[in-house]
């Protein structure tokens, strides 16, 4: 197989299309050209040729005929390769669509020129990864072009693995966490046998005011649940005598014997066993 895609300057979009697809066929050819000869020889053409045509594999988004998002974000190479083989790759729907959200829109709109945010009164503004990979490409004369594309698109392979990953431990997070929240006896609290990510499937529980879980270092932690991921806030916050106390000055204060600690800012304390920690999740839901 040949996929080839244009030579030259490269962005995150031409990047993460030739990731995709070599991930999908790792004994295809790589050909960096704009030679209409060389590229009708190619099985698959991405962001350079001027045809947008999913039935002979053409990919090129500079023209009107390859189509904007519902959104109105129109697609790039990349975007339009994930709507026809992201699937095959993700082997998952939802791992699908979260990367669709969280990565390819964002290379799609950066490729555009289309903002996607303003900046604040700091007016900083943020390095993203399509300004990063475009680093890649030569600064100085001992550096060319389809060498430094090659590092870019393993680096681009890799944020794509980490993200299936991510998202596939999220989906089971989810679905874990989900299951303990429908067996607690108490729609205000969870108490998860093993810590698993959970802040976005916590928040969207509208009862939910606390989560339990054993930490890291061995404690058991209970941890308010935020109003919203994006508010650094709580739904209920722990109880105020606790706050910046630790060990044996939390436990007089609660009765608790082996109660850890207790944030200043309300939202998590610990203690060193199970018991000890929905003592303390007794009295906070009772505060």
């Amino acid at each position: 197989m040949i996929i080839a895609t244009h030579n030259g300057k490269f962005h995150a979009d031409d990047v993460f299309g030739v990731a995709l697809l070599t991930d999908l066929y790792p004994d295809a050819t790589i050909v960096r050209t704009r030679d209409p000869q060389m590229l009708d020889t190619a099985d698959i053409v991405l962001d350079v040729g001027g045809v947008y045509d999913p039935t002979t594999h053409r990919y090129d988004h500079h023209q009107q005929s390859s189509g904007a998002r519902p959104s109105g974000i129109l697609y790039s190479a990349f975007g339009l390769l994930w709507q026809d083989y992201g699937r095959t790759w993700c082997n998952n729907d939802d791992i699908w669509q979260k990367i669709d959200t969280r990565l390819v829109t964002a290379i799609d709109a950066v490729d555009n020129g289309q903002d996607l945010y303003t900046l604040t009164d700091y007016k900083i503004r943020p390095f993203d990864l399509s300004e990063y990979l475009g680093l890649f490409n030569p600064i100085t004369e001992d550096e060319d072009f389809d060498t430094q594309f090659t590092g870019a698109v393993e680096l681009a392979r890799t944020v794509l693995h980490r993200l299936r990953a991510k998202y596939g431990a999220v989906i089971a997070a989810e679905e874990y966490f989900t299951t303990q929240y429908a067996a607690s006896p108490d729609r205000r609290y969870v108490i998860l046998e093993r810590y698993v990510p959970h802040g976005a499937i916590a928040t969207k529980q509208p009862e939910l005011l606390y989560t339990v879980y054993p930490g890291a270092t061995g404690n058991w932690t209970i941890q308010a649940v935020r109003p919203d991921l994006a508010q650094f806030a709580n739904r209920k916050d722990l109880p105020a005598a606790w706050r910046g106390l630790n060990g044996s000055d939390l436990a007089a204060v609660t009765g608790v014997t082996d109660a850890v600690f207790c944030h200043k800012a309300g939202f998590i304390c610990a203690a060193e066993s199970r018991e000890g920690a929905e003592q303390l999740l007794a009295q906070a839901l009772a505060a």
